[in-house]
Order: C-alpha cells, then structure tokens, then sequence
C-alpha cells in the first residue's frame, strides 16, 4: 500500500504528452469526418453566399460525400494531425502541471474549483502553441472539392505568401479562449464524473475502463458547449487567412468582413439569433463525447504503463 505514491512520482515529466499523443491520433482517425462536418457547418447561415446550407450533421455526411467523395470528408487529416497531437499532448501535459502547483494532494481528489483552474490555464497555453496549424486544418476543411486540391505544405505556404505570418495567427484571442473554456470544463468535468463512481483499488481493470468511457463521455459534452461560441467565431476569423488560395471560394468571402471575435459574435447574434453560436453542435458533441471517451480512456490506460 505504501509503494504506489513513489510509483505516481516516478513517472517522466514527458509522460502525459506522450500518452494523449497517442490517444489524440487513434480518436482523430475515427472522428475527423465530424470535424470537417463541424467547420462546414460553421460557414453557413444568412448572407453566407458560398455556405452548404445542410440542415443536420447526417445531411451534412451525405452531402460531402456526394459531392465530394468520400475523401472530401477527411479534408485536412494530416494538419489536422499536425494539430491535436501538440494540442492534446500539451492539454494533458499543461493540465498535470498546473494542477500540481494548485494542489499538494492527489490529482484525481483534486477540488473542482481546482480543476477548472489547472484546465484554464493549460488551454491557454496550449491554444498560443497549436494556433498556426489550425489555422491552416480550418482553411483546408473549408475549402470545396477541387481538380487539384492543394497539399497541407502548399496550402500554408498559399497563404503566408498572401496574408504573412500573420496569417497564420488568425483569430488567436478567438482560440484562446475556445481551448480555454474547452479545458476548463473537459478535465473538471471528467474528474467530477470519476468520483461520482467511487473508484477503489480493488477495483477491476474492465470497470476502470467504463467508467474512464463514461466519464470521458461527459467531460467531452461538457467541453463541447462550453467552446463552441468561440468555436463558431474562430472557425470565420481563420478561414478568410487562406483568400490567397486562388481555388478557396470560401475564404475570399469571410476576408472581405474584416471582424472582430466580438464584433463576430455580435453580428450572428442579431442577423440569426443566439442559436446561431452553437452552429454545427449535433457535430461537435457526436465527435467530442465519443472522442473524449476515447481519449481519456487510453490515456488512463498508457499513463498507467509509466
């Protein structure tokens, strides 16, 4: 009974990025049609004149798929790629930093107060790493089928050549606090979720793992309607960086509203209501509950391996 705190310490400071690195690309390479379901969703509404204008996530699927190919829904995977690792190595590893600075005792007794802090903190500083690979994942989601579809190296150098480095920092306020409100909620919720179980020793290593799921599940719910305002907006900010690509018909559209996050924010608000910021949602929880479920669950597993 003595031996498992030395255990706990004895882990590499590189562990937890390691571990969500891992869990990050298997959930990717299940959910990222979802994700590009989501970002399409998020560029249509009034006065969108280049929107798909779908009307449900499966709608969205099939209307991809027809138009598209099947390949259309996996627009963007390698910087996608490019970014949830980083993202969720680093949400994982700013997550085990910061809490431990708030709290002496054990991290998964933590307060929630405390977790939301730690989270806060870890997807703020997150968001400034990950920011220029995600502008460029958004303008390659965004972008309809063409003859010749640019690569992900191409497609940033289309763009830096257009807008600058900037360009690639597009709606970075926007982002922080989409990742800031995400990891708020995802690690105090998943670990709110776990004490609802009482999870013992003794406990078995298949029910460690359901509620893992279970708790996955809801911290990913919970991020999900925490972010996606921010989501919206960031997704419209970062989109008109790529206007430099001569085929993205898209981007050219939402360069020419040069808005703010709160100007953003306020536009779709008064032209479409409140509901409007929780475009693409259906999208957003069907891949990050799921998604988190997965996630967590294999990163409890792998840092267990430590």
């Amino acid at each position: 009974a003595m031996a498992a705190p030395p255990a706990a310490a004895s882990k590499p400071s590189w562990a937890p990025f390691a571990a969500a690195a891992v869990a990050a690309t298997a959930e990717l390479s299940l959910m990222q049609p979802l994700d590009v379901v989501k970002t399409r969703m998020h560029l249509q509404g009034l006065g969108v004149s280049t929107g798909d204008n779908f009307g449900s996530t499966i709608g969205a699927i099939r209307g991809i798929r027809n138009a598209e190919g099947i390949g259309g829904l996996w627009r963007g995977f390698v910087p996608g790629l490019c970014v949830v690792i980083p993202r969720r190595g680093f949400k994982f590893l700013f997550y085990d930093a910061f809490v431990s600075l708030l709290w002496r005792g054990e991290k998964g007794k933590a307060p929630f107060l405390h977790n939301m802090a730690a989270g806060s903190m870890a997807g703020g500083a997150e968001a400034c790493v990950i920011t220029p690979m995600e502008c460029v994942k958004i303008a390659m989601q965004s972008e309809k089928a063409s003859a010749k579809p640019l690569g992900t190296i191409a497609f940033a150098t289309a763009m830096v050549r257009a807008g600058g480095i900037g360009s690639l920092y597009s709606g970075l306020i926007a982002t922080v606090l989409k990742h800031t409100a995400h990891s708020c909620f995802y690690f105090a919720a998943f670990h709110e979720a776990k004490k609802f179980a009482k999870p013992t020793p003794d406990m078995s290593h298949s029910v460690r793992i359901v509620t893992d799921l279970c708790s996955g599940f809801v911290a990913g719910c919970a991020a999900a309607t925490a972010n996606n305002p921010f989501d919206v907006v960031k997704t419209r900010m970062q989109v008109g960086a790529a206007s430099g690509v001569s085929s993205h018909a898209v981007a050219r559209e939402f360069s020419a509203s040069q808005r703010s996050m709160a100007q953003w924010m306020t536009h779709l608000v008064r032209t479409e209501g409140v509901l409007s910021l929780y475009k693409g949602y259906v999208a957003k929880v069907a891949r990050l509950g799921p998604g988190s479920a997965i996630i967590f669950s294999m990163y409890e597993q792998i840092m267990r391996l430590f």
